[in-house]
């Protein structure tokens, strides 16, 4: 793509390859769906898996998608959202029984990664709140799980933008709680992502401060399930903007990041390599530690009762008792 010779040659056949063989690439399948149904703790696992990604059709597809805007901006972009709008809108007008949900989770993926662009590039700048409300709102009920999951991922990625009606910031934001709550596993770990960045967006912590008990329970449960380094990312950054109103939760938070990371250290020991993933998600578990232990450093009184939770783990971390 970025070699004018190979574009040149290129450029005659791009339609076909864009439209009938790479975005058919980035839809869900019957391998996605087949996984999603028999092991969803391996669907999770490959889908926020950089060495999978090296060998990804779909993410193949996405980076194609990506450097093809990026690089021929002017011959591309526009006519590949219009391509994604015209399935926006053949999806909103179907009947039910003749929805293409997974030609619409090809489309959602394709506007969440392109978010960068979409938010520089008017008449799109201007109409992203509005696409959120129409396109992918309705997907946070939808009968499709993978739908469900998407809708979380795309309302993620838009969630730093400037909502002309707080009501809508609102509406995502209690969508993608309540997905922690989904019956689906892959639903529940997008929508904890997605949180993430609506925490960093938010201005006004009322909007999240009564959700704070139930929605801890719910990440505690999650860690219970899976092991994975970006759920510890998501309580960082709820640790970090709540700062010392977190100190009535720092004892069963450092409580069940412990138990997490024994749970950790023991599957990273029978896997025996040294990068496994729950060798990372321990690292990350004492990371989330750490930040819960700066936030409420001015309370000292609270550092007696956590004391029993981390002195074993200090232990063998820093002696020869834990080799």
């Amino acid at each position: 793509i970025s070699k004018k010779s190979m574009y040149t040659v290129l450029q005659p056949r791009l339609d076909v390859l864009l439209f009938e063989i790479v975005f058919p690439l980035m839809c869900f399948n019957d391998d996605d769906q087949k996984l999603w149904d028999e092991d969803p703790h391996e669907y999770v696992r490959k889908g926020y898996d950089i060495i999978e990604d090296l060998y990804s059709p779909r993410t193949a597809s996405v980076d194609f998608v990506s450097e093809l805007v990026r690089k021929r901006r002017e011959d591309n972009f526009h006519k590949f959202i219009q391509f994604i709008v015209e399935i926006l809108k053949r999806y909103d007008e179907a009947p039910v029984e003749y929805k293409s949900y997974r030609q619409k989770d090809g489309a959602l993926l394709a506007i969440g990664t392109l978010c960068d662009k979409l938010k520089q590039t008017e008449p799109y700048k201007s109409e992203l709140e509005r696409m959120l409300v129409q396109h992918v709102f309705p997907e946070f009920g939808s009968p499709v799980g993978h739908l469900r999951a998407k809708a979380a991922w795309v309302a993620g990625q838009y969630a730093h933008i400037s909502f002309s009606d707080q009501n809508n910031f609102r509406k995502a934001l209690q969508c993608v709680v309540c997905g922690m709550r989904d019956p689906e596993l892959p639903v529940r770990i997008d929508s904890v992502f997605a949180l993430r960045s609506f925490i960093e967006a938010c201005k006004d912590l009322d909007e999240i401060r009564p959700l704070l008990p139930p929605l801890l329970d719910e990440f505690f449960k999650l860690m219970n399930e899976v092991e994975n380094e970006d759920l510890v990312f998501t309580l960082e950054t709820i640790v970090d903007k709540f700062g010392e109103e977190m100190a009535p939760y720092a004892l069963g938070l450092c409580q069940n990041l412990a138990a997490a990371f024994w749970r950790c250290m023991n599957t990273a020991d029978a896997d025996d390599e040294a990068d496994d993933p729950s060798s990372l998600a321990a690292v990350g578990c004492l990371r989330a530690i750490s930040t819960i232990l700066e936030s409420v450093s001015s309370l000292p009184q609270l550092f007696v009762q956590i004391e029993p939770t981390l002195l074993p783990i200090m232990r063998s971390m820093l002696t020869t008792d834990g080799q």
